[in-house]
C-alpha cells in the first residue's frame, strides 16, 4: 500500500485531473438527482453530464497509461501478465475514484440542498440510497472506462514503451467506428427529438445537446487534422512559425481531441442558458398575464360586489380595479374576462408591456363608456299614436315593459293609455326602480280594449335614457282558433305596429342585452356565426369585436376581454364558476390594502407569488438546473483540456530544446505556439457557434423544459445571440488560458541541455 501511495504521489499531476473529474461528475449527478426528487423534475437531465464523463474519463485513463508506460514495460519484463498486471494498473485509479466519488456525493448533497432551497419550496431529501448507488455506479463505470483507456498501453510493443519519443499513430478501427457512431447518435437524437413521441423525452433526446456538440467537435478534429496536413506542404518554404504550428497540429492532435469535449460542453451550456432565459421570460409573461396586475386579492362575492367594494375603498379609481374571470368550458368564447376598464390605465399601466398582451392598452378605452343599450335613468316614457282614420273612437292599450335589473331579476313597468285614432301622438311617463346601475329591456306585452278595431303604432320608448326601439325586435305570433289567421307585432321604420286585435301580443329584442364590445385572442373562432359573448351571469350578448391579440390579461392565450360594468349591467347573478378578484397597483397605500384584505377575507397575491406557483406547476425550474448541469459539463471539459495540455507540456519543451539546437530562435518558437493556440481558439469558437445554433434550432423546442398548460401562451424558442456569444467566449478564454500557458516558452526549462537529461538512463 505504501508503494502504491508513493507511486500515486509521484503521478499526482495525472491523477489529480482524474480525481477532480470523478468529483465533478459525481457531484453533478447527485445534485441533479436530489433536486429532481424535490422539484418533481426528470432525473434524466443528468444524461449530458454522464455522457461527457464517459467520453472524458477514458481520455484521462489514456493520459495515466502514458504516464506509466515505462512502469508497465518493467512489469512486463519481470514476467507480470494477466490479472496481476491489471491489478497493478487498477489500484491507483480505484483509490482516486473512490475518494473522488465520496467527495462528489457529499458536495452533490450540499448542492441539491442549496438549489432546492433557492428554486423550489420543497427541500431536498439529502443523500439517500439512490444518490449513494449513483455515486458507486459512477465509480465502477469510471474504473472500467479508465482501464479501457489504459488497455492500449498493455498492447504496445515493449520497444515503444521504453522509447523516449512518442510517435503519432493512425486512429484504430475501433476509435474510428466509435467516432462515426457518435455522429449517427447525434442524428438519431435530432430525429427522435423532432418526431415528438409524446410524454417526457427519453434519455436519447436529453443527451441530444451533448451528442450534437460532440459530433460537431469530432468534425472539427477531423478538419483540423486535414487542414494541418495540407498546411504542412503550403508552409514548408514560407513561414517557419506557421510550419511548426501546423506540423504539431497534424502530428499531435491530442489538444484538438480534448477540444471536442470542450465544444460539447459549451454547446450544452449555450442551449441551457438559452433555454433557461427563454423559460424565465415565458414564466414572467405567463405570471403577469395570469395576475393581470401587480397585486391580486380574491373575493368571495359577485361582480357587483367587487365593483361596489372598489368604489367604496377607492372612489377616485387610482389604486383598485374589479375583475372577473370565467374559465369557461367547451368553446373558447366561453372563456372570458371582465375588467373595470375605466380604471385600467391607473391600476395596470405598463405592467403588461413586453408581453403578448401589450396591445390591450391601445383598445381598452373603447371597451367601456356609455352605451345606448344600458338604461341608467329613473324614468321610462312611451309614445303611442293611432293609425290616421276617419273612424272615431279610441284605443286603450295596456303596455307592459319587462326589464332586467342590476341584480339579474325581472321587473315590469306598466303603461295604461287612451289613444285617439286621428294619428296624434300620446306620451306617458312612469318611474323606474333599481336601474341606477343599469337595466336592460327584455320584452313588451300589449293587451287591452278598443272602441274601434284599428291598428296603432308604438313610435317611441325612452327607457331610462336610452332609445329601446333602436334595435331589432322579434314578435311572437298569437295562437288563434282554427280557421283564424295568427297575428303578430310588425317592426317598421316608424316603430312597432300593433295590428287590430283583442289578443295579447308579445315582442322581444333580438338580443336580451346591449351590444358588448370585446377584444379576442387570435385563437377565438365563431365559425361564421354571429359573435356572441356571455355576461358574467351567463346570458348571451351580441359581441362587437374591436380587435384580436395573441394574448389577453387573465384569459392568457384563449378567450375574450370586455368591460365589467357594461357586461354586468342587467345581467343575472355571477355564475358560480367565476373567479372574482380585485386588482391593485404595487404602490397601493397600506391602509387601502388592509381594508381590502379585511373586506375580501383573502390575502394578497403578488405577481412574484403567481410566478413561483407557475414555475412549480409547469416544471420550469428544471431549466435552471439544466444551466447548473451545463456548469458541471464545462468543468469536465476544462479538466480534460488541462490534463491534455499538461501532458503535452514536457513534449513541447523537448521540441523547443531540439529546435533551439538547430538554431531556431525562441521568438519564432513563441510565434509558432501562438499560431497553434490561435488556430485552436478560432476552431473552438466556430465549432461552438455552429453546434449551439444547430442544437437550439433542432433540439430546444423538443426538450420539454416546461409543461405549457392549456390556454397559456406558447413557449417561444429561438436562437439568441448572447448565450451563444457567452459560450463561445468561454471556449476562447479556456483555450487561450490553458493552451496558451502550455505553449509558453521558458528559456531555462527548454534549454538544449535537457535533451541529455532525457536521454540519460
Amino acid at each position: 500500500m505504501i508503494r502504491t501511495l508513493r507511486g500515486a504521489w509521484s503521478r499526482r499531476g495525472t491523477l489529480l485531473p482524474l480525481l477532480l473529474l470523478t468529483l465533478v461528475v459525481t457531484a453533478g449527478a447527485v445534485c441533479v438527482l436530489g433536486f429532481a426528487g424535490a422539484a418533481g423534475t426528470s432525473p434524466m437531465l443528468a444524461v449530458p453530464l454522464l455522457l461527457l464523463g464517459a467520453i472524458a474519463v477514458p481520455a484521462t485513463g489514456r493520459e495515466l497509461a502514458i504516464a506509466r508506460r515505462r512502469e508497465v514495460a518493467l512489469a512486463r519484463l519481470r514476467g507480470l501478465e494477466g490479472g496481476s498486471l491489471w491489478t497493478l494498473l487498477a489500484v491507483e485509479p480505484l483509490l482516486v475514484l473512490l475518494v473522488g466519488g465520496a467527495l462528489g456525493i457529499g458536495l452533490g448533497a450540499v448542492g441539491s440542498r442549496l438549489t432546492s432551497d433557492l428554486w423550489v419550496e420543497a427541500p431536498a431529501s439529502g443523500v439517500g440510497p439512490g444518490a449513494v448507488l449513483a455515486g458507486l455506479a459512477i465509480v465502477a463505470v469510471g474504473l472500467v472506462v479508465v482501464l479501457a483507456g489504459m488497455a492500449g498501453a498493455l498492447r504496445e510493443p515493449l520497444a515503444d514503451q521504453v522509447s523516449i519519443a512518442s510517435r503519432p499513430r493512425a486512429a484504430s478501427t475501433t476509435a474510428t467506428f466509435l467516432n462515426v457512431l457518435l455522429l449517427v447518435a447525434a442524428v438519431v437524437a435530432v430525429y427522435r427529438s423532432s418526431a415528438g413521441a409524446g410524454g417526457d423525452p427519453d434519455w436519447v433526446v436529453l443527451a441530444g445537446p451533448a451528442l450534437v456538440g460532440l459530433a460537431v467537435g469530432q468534425v472539427v478534429v477531423w478538419l483540423v487534422r486535414i487542414l494541418a496536413r495540407v498546411g504542412v506542404g503550403r508552409t514548408t518554404n514560407r513561414s517557419l512559425p506557421a510550419f511548426l504550428a501546423v506540423r504539431r497540429l497534424a502530428r499531435v492532435a491530442d489538444a484538438a481531441t480534448a477540444l471536442r469535449v470542450l465544444v460539447a460542453a459549451a454547446v450544452v451550456a449555450a442551449l441551457a442558458i438559452t433555454g433557461a432565459t427563454q423559460v424565465d421570460e415565458w414564466t414572467a409573461d405567463t405570471a403577469r398575464l395570469r395576475a393581470g396586475a401587480p397585486l391580486v386579492v380574491d373575493l368571495d362575492g359577485d361582480a357587483m360586489s367587487a365593483l361596489s367594494l372598489t368604489r367604496d375603498l377607492d372612489p377616485d379609481g387610482r389604486w383598485l380595479m374589479a375583475a372577473v374571470l370565467v374559465p369557461g368550458q367547451g368553446s373558447l368564447p366561453a372563456r372570458r374576462a371582465f375588467l373595470d376598464t375605466a380604471r385600467y390605465d391607473a391600476v395596470v399601466g405598463d405592467f403588461l408591456s413586453g408581453t403578448p398582451a401589450a396591445g390591450v392598452s391601445r383598445s381598452i378605452a373603447d371597451l367601456g363608456g356609455g352605451d345606448p343599450g344600458i338604461a341608467t335613468g329613473n324614468t321610462a316614457s312611451i309614445t303611442v299614436r293611432g293609425v290616421s282614420s276617419r273612424v272615431s273612437g279610441a284605443i286603450r292599450p295596456r303596455i307592459a315593459v319587462a326589464y332586467r335589473n342590476p341584480a339579474g331579476l325581472t321587473d315590469t313597468v306598466v303603461f295604461r293609455m287612451d289613444v285617439g285614432l286621428d294619428g296624434a301622438e300620446t306620451t306617458a311617463t312612469r318611474p323606474l326602480e333599481n336601474c341606477s346601475a343599469g337595466c336592460v329591456v327584455t320584452g313588451l306585452t300589449m293587451s287591452g280594449s278598443t272602441d274601434a278595431q284599428r291598428p296603432w303604432i308604438l313610435s317611441g320608448l325612452d327607457f331610462g335614457g336610452i332609445d329601446a326601439l333602436a334595435g331589432d325586435w322579434r314578435a311572437v305570433p298569437t295562437t288563434p282558433p282554427a280557421g283564424v289567421r295568427p297575428v303578430a307585432v310588425i317592426s317598421s321604420a316608424e316603430g312597432l305596429l300593433f295590428p287590430a286585435t283583442d289578443a295579447t301580443l308579445q315582442t322581444f329584442p333580438v338580443t336580451t342585452g346591449p351590444v358588448l364590445p370585446v377584444l379576442a385572442t387570435d385563437t377565438v373562432d365563431w365559425a361564421g356565426a354571429p359573435p356572441q359573448v356571455d355576461s358574467p351571469g351567463g346570458d348571451e350578448r351580441q359581441a362587437q369585436i374591436l380587435g384580436t391579440l395573441p394574448a389577453l390579461p387573465l384569459v392568457e392565450a384563449d378567450g375574450l376581454l370586455a368591460d365589467l360594468p357594461r357586461a354586468a349591467a342587467g345581467a343575472p347573478p355571477t355564475v358560480p364558476a367565476a373567479e372574482v378578484m380585485v386588482l391593485a397597483r404595487s404602490d397601493t397605500p397600506p391602509d387601502v390594502l388592509t381594508k381590502l384584505v379585511a373586506a375580501a377575507g383573502h390575502g394578497i397575491r403578488t405577481v412574484a407569488d403567481v410566478r413561483s406557483t407557475t414555475a412549480n406547476q409547469t416544471g420550469a425550474v428544471q431549466a435552471r438546473v439544466y444551466t447548473l448541469l451545463a456548469g458541471f459539463c464545462l468543468l469536465v471539459a476544462l479538466l480534460v483540456l488541462g490534463a491534455s495540455v499538461a501532458r503535452q507540456r514536457s513534449a513541447w519543451l523537448l521540441d523547443v530544446a531540439a529546435l533551439r539546437v538547430l538554431g531556431v530562435r525562441p521568438s519564432q518558437l513563441r510565434r509558432a505556439g501562438l499560431t497553434e493556440v490561435f488556430v485552436l481558439t478560432l476552431v473552438g469558437v466556430a465549432a461552438t457557434a455552429a453546434g449551439s445554433v444547430v442544437a437550439v434550432r433542432l433540439l430546444l423546442a423538443h426538450l420539454d423544459l416546461v409543461a405549457v398548460p392549456e390556454h397559456a401562451i406558447p413557449l417561444q424558442t429561438y436562437v439568441a445571440v448572447l448565450p451563444i456569444a457567452v459560450a463561445a467566449g468561454a471556449v476562447a478564454a479556456v483555450v487561450v488560458l490553458v493552451s496558451g500557458r502550455g505553449r509558453g516558452i521558458q528559456l531555462a526549462r527548454s534549454a538544449p541541455a535537457i535533451l541529455r537529461e532525457e536521454a540519460a538512463p
